[in-house]
């Protein structure tokens, strides 16, 4: 069969493995001028008159199926091409298995399901293969009413607007398409529209993983929030930058899947770019006012596909190009997008191993505020090119002569220009993934460790006094020495440190920028929980062995770099800070923080595994990134080092390090690096920490007694499963409204492994009596592994035992529960963990335990972690909140008075308190009394303290109350965050309004 007879489905899928294949293309004989197609391409438009009838068409695009059930196509064309996008109205659905559970995962979060299977009623289909296209368009021609046609034309015209098909550039693809090019080989794109959500979804060849799935949500913000937003934007914009942007296109993109294409065998095949970068050539001039950039930047590449005369450029918008050209002067054509640069190549080049492309561009990437300045940007601010971008570097750098300029790389030469400009050429030969700089007044001072060369730059900013630059210059110089004692020699003689008015410290090999922020606030630190800036340096430099020596793979091996130098920090902090810190340590409040839970009703930490990288931050939640990649990665990697030993952990690393050097390496790799070393099986550990979420809960109770000589201390320790919950609208048995509660389990706890340190104060009679609650004079520390379930265990001691901890310090990923000591607290999470199973009966017994117990006033000598927030404010705020849990179980019961009555008794005790409000109006709504719980609910968002279930409840008051437009907003809110509305939409709101 030639593959110009391939039906529409065979074709896409042919094509689409084609992307990933390595085979030769040849160019076309005579090739079309992209500046002539792109042209086309802007002034495409409808044609209606060429619309065709489809029904029961399947369509397999990468993973995803593609079902066109029935409706109408109407084609956009250009003049030349052959229709280029397509405009579908009817219906349809898209179906996609995830390829894994994290994948799996995202789709639950995102769209409340692990499997997609969206409806759609509108779309726009941008298709690569243009005999797919065709094939399509050889349907039953139709005729579109004026309605129908006026539909096409108003759903065409805002998907030429939209911003996420410019961020994608679509325009691209078509062009690539329409030259034949190799890139362009199964490329598609969608945007689908049904209900009150759109999505879209993607398959790109030159993209890592080339299959993506998402939704934009604009940003969420209230009018004065965003007139605020809109004068930063003019703000900006009047220095040149955030060209072309306005507070509409700003929000988030949330990724609800992410993947490789698949081979015949199932394995995954990343896709690659045409080219990747091996020499880094700039010529950067800065000049007043404002220090605009005017620069030359020569990126020599290596071919990596055969066939394509497509180089791909990341430069943002900000900048302007102002020509491109090769490596002999020639001018190339290249295509703008939001944030990329493409160069089409000439014909004949096609085949050619290595090209050099030549750009001139200019901009104003510096932020410049009276003696302050710095790069806004640090690693955009030239065009890069390729994924794996591990390239050498040589930059000269040109600047007004009353101002000081410090850079990555090694000084080779310098002087004055003939306007008393001064000049500086640097190169860096080992192969890296950034160069920067830094432009402004420094005091500059320099230091040797060992073979390297340090020079510091302070600026104008926080690091002012003598004392602070002392300590900088040390801490630097220690860090450097000891981290070469665990890792192995820095790969260069020079490194520079700057200090940067701006908002985060970074660390590029070779150069080191140290934030402003950073300033000392001394004992206070400690007050406020600011991380002690000695690690925030130490973190930094750890950074030129992990994420220069060592790089990552992908975006989801990120995390190795983040990660590792935050266990770095914590390493040199323990061993060469000796304790004595003035801030906080880098996870101090990590169990706090990543348990807050969301407005979905997730904790923070299940929003993904630290393998998700960049991605965890969503519209769900814009810090999960740095809470779970830096907090729990480091809190793993500190675990790892426990379990295994820091002497052991520690030459692993070094290994990995010697074996890894220059290149990028992925998990995987890392895992079965640091198996090998230690000649450990760490499947198990990566897949639960590592690849997997939930975080272990565990209730411990113990006893002591003495036996013959020796004193033993036995107990109990039982992990309960964590859980996140799906909601659904559903009906009573008396008609009335309620948002029922399914329990998802995120761990499974049979599987589940901890090894647990142990702290027992104990008494030496021979010796005098400590300061104490009970005179504890010695601690003896220990291990448990805790496996399943539920683990017995028995410590045998010398001396008497006066208290007893499991993790004390918060060093184990898991949460621990103290029931000895706490029988209140750990009676009450019980039965929040009885009820999310579905024990009910347990629980009903468990609350009243709890009721009934009493805990031990938490001492702050001995430290713990207090996992309830407002035990300071009395026990009887906890039993209001036991009571409102009670009400919640009874409401779930069916047993609605005697909830009233819990809630009641809870009210007793806090009259005013919106947890209550919210736990009252879930009852209203049950009874079917609107009014009531409309006014809770309000009073609750306005507050901003209402969830997923809240909002379901508060879309059914609104609805029954007749407060349509509000109703529609909750429902709305209700379906972004998970809730099954589907009832809800079903129920016909009553007549008038209020």
């Amino acid at each position: 069969m030639s593959r110009s007879s391939l039906p529409p489905v065979a074709l896409l899928v042919s094509l689409l493995a084609a992307a990933a294949a390595p085979a030769a293309a040849e160019a076309p004989a005579s090739a079309p001028d992209p500046a002539v197609l792109l042209r086309a391409i802007a002034a495409s438009h409808l044609e209606p008159s060429r619309a065709v009838s489809l029904g029961r068409t399947r369509l397999n695009v990468g993973p995803a199926v593609l079902r066109l059930e029935e409706g109408v196509l109407v084609p956009a064309v250009a003049d030349g091409l052959s229709p280029i996008e397509l405009v579908y109205l009817g219906r349809g659905r898209i179906e996609m298995a995830a390829p894994d559970a994290i994948e799996s995962g995202q789709l639950e979060l995102f769209t409340g399901v692990p499997r997609l299977n969206e409806g759609f009623t509108e779309a726009v289909f941008v298709l690569g293969p243009d005999a797919a296209v065709t094939a399509l368009l050889r349907n039953p021609a139709t005729r579109l009413d004026a309605a129908a046609s006026q539909r096409a034309e108003s759903l065409w015209s805002e998907w030429r607007r939209k911003r996420e098909r410019k961020i994608f550039d679509v325009d691209r693809a078509i062009l690539l398409d329409a030259l034949g090019d190799r890139l362009a080989a199964g490329y598609f794109g969608a945007w689908f529209r049904g209900g009150d959500r759109s999505f879209l979804y993607f398959v790109s060849a030159d993209e890592q993983e080339q299959v993506t799935l998402g939704r934009f949500v604009p940003l969420d913000a209230t009018e004065k929030e965003k007139r605020s937003i809109a004068k930063e934007l003019r703000r900006q914009q009047s220095k040149g930058r955030a060209r072309g942007l306005e507070v509409e296109d700003l929000g988030q993109w949330d990724t609800w899947l992410s993947t490789a294409l698949r081979d015949a065998a199932g394995h995954a095949v990343a896709g690659v770019p045409s080219f990747e970068p091996t020499k880094y050539t700039l010529d950067v001039r800065l000049s007043e006012p404002g220090f605009r950039l005017e620069g030359r930047a020569r990126v020599d590449l290596e071919r990596v596909v055969r066939g394509s005369r497509a180089v791909g450029l990341t430069l943002p918008r900000d900048f302007e190009v102002k020509r491109v050209s090769d490596g002999m002067g020639s001018d190339l054509f290249f295509h703008r997008g939001e944030g990329g640069l493409t160069v089409i190549l000439p014909p004949s080049a096609v085949e050619a191993s290595a090209v050099t492309v030549v750009v001139d561009y200019a901009g104003n990437p510096i932020e410049k505020d009276w003696n302050l300045s710095a790069l806004l940007d640090t690693d955009s601010w030239y065009p890069r090119a390729g994924i794996v971008d591990h390239a050498t570097y040589e930059a000269t750098f040109h600047w007004p002569k009353s101002f000081d300029l410090v850079a990555s790389g090694r000084h080779v030469a310098a002087g004055q220009d003939a306007d008393g400009s001064h000049w500086e050429r640097r190169t860096l030969d080992v192969p890296t993934q950034g160069f920067s700089f830094e432009i402004g007044h420094f005091d500059l001072a320099t230091a040797t460790v060992g073979h390297v060369q340090v020079t510091f730059a302070f600026g104008p900013g926080a690091f002012g006094s003598r004392r602070d630059q002392q300590e900088v210059v040390h801490t630097v110089t220690d860090a450097l020495a000891y981290y070469e004692g665990v890792f192995g020699p820095y790969p260069l003689d020079t490194l520079t440190v700057s200090t940067v008015p701006r908002g985060f410290s970074q660390g590029l090999l070779s150069f080191v920028t140290i934030s402003d922020w950073l300033g000392n606030l001394g004992v206070w630190n400690l007050y406020f929980g600011v991380e002690d800036r000695r690690l925030v340096i130490a973190h930094e430099l750890a950074h030129q062995w992990w994420g220069n020596v060592v790089g990552w793979n992908s975006y989801r091996d990120q995390w190795i770099s983040e990660a590792m130098a935050e266990y770095s920090a914590s390493l040199y902090g323990k061993n060469r800070l000796q304790g004595e810190l003035s801030g906080v340590a880098s996870t101090e409040g990590w169990q706090e923080q990543l348990t807050t839970t969301l407005v979905n009703g997730r904790p923070i930490e299940s929003l993904g595994p630290v393998v998700l990288g960049y991605r965890l931050s969503s519209s769900l939640s814009s810090d999960a990134y740095r809470l779970v990649v830096y907090k729990k990665g480091a809190v793993v990697l500190n675990m790892l080092a426990s379990v295994l030993g820091e002497e052991t952990f520690n030459t692993a690393l070094g290994v990995v390090v010697k074996a890894s050097a220059g290149r990028n390496i992925s998990t995987a790799e890392l895992f079965s690096m640091l198996g090998r070393a230690t000649a450990t099986d760490l499947d198990g550990f990566a897949q639960q920490f590592v690849y997997g979420t939930g975080l272990p809960e565990v209730t411990y109770s113990y006893h002591w007694a003495k036996e013959g000589a020796t004193w033993v201390v036995k107990g109990q320790a039982r992990q309960m499963t964590p859980y996140y919950f799906r909601y659904r609208v559903v009906k009573t048995d008396r008609g009335t409204f309620d948002v029922a509660r399914q329990a998802v389990p995120r761990l499974d706890v049979q599987r589940s492994a901890l090894v647990v340190p142990t702290e027992i104060a104990v008494l030496d009679r021979s010796q005098p009596k400590g300061k104490g609650r009970n005179g504890a004079n010695k601690t003896v520390v220990g291990r448990l592994f805790l496996k399943g379930e539920s683990t017995d265990f028995s410590v045998p001691l010398d001396f008497e035992p006066q208290e007893f901890w499991l993790d004390r310090h918060a060093s184990v990923f898991g949460l621990f529960f103290d029931e000895t000591r706490y029988p209140k607290r750990t009676a009450y999470y019980r039965a929040e963990d009885a009820v999310a199973a579905g024990r009910l009966g347990e629980a009903e017994a468990l609350f009243r335990e709890a009721l009934a117990a009493t805990d031990t006033p938490p001492e702050s000598e001995h430290g713990e972690t207090v996992y309830w927030q407002d035990i300071q404010a009395g026990r009887r705020l906890i039993d209001a909140r036991i009571q409102s849990s009670q009400a919640f179980l009874f409401m779930d019961m069916g047993r609605d008075d005697d909830a009233e009555a819990a809630i009641g008794r809870a009210r007793r005790i806090v009259a005013d308190d919106l947890l209550l409000d919210r736990m009252e109006a879930r009852l209203e709504v049950r009874r079917g009394r609107y009014d009531k719980a409309y006014r809770l609910l309000r009073r609750g968002d306005r507050h901003d303290v209402l969830d997923a279930q809240d909002y379901a409840l508060l879309a059914i008051a609104c609805r029954e109350t007749g407060h349509t437009e509000e109703a529609e907003k909750a429902v709305a809110k209700a379906r972004e965050n998970g809730v099954d509305v589907t009832l809800l939409m079903a129920a016909r709101a009553p007549a008038g309004g209020t």
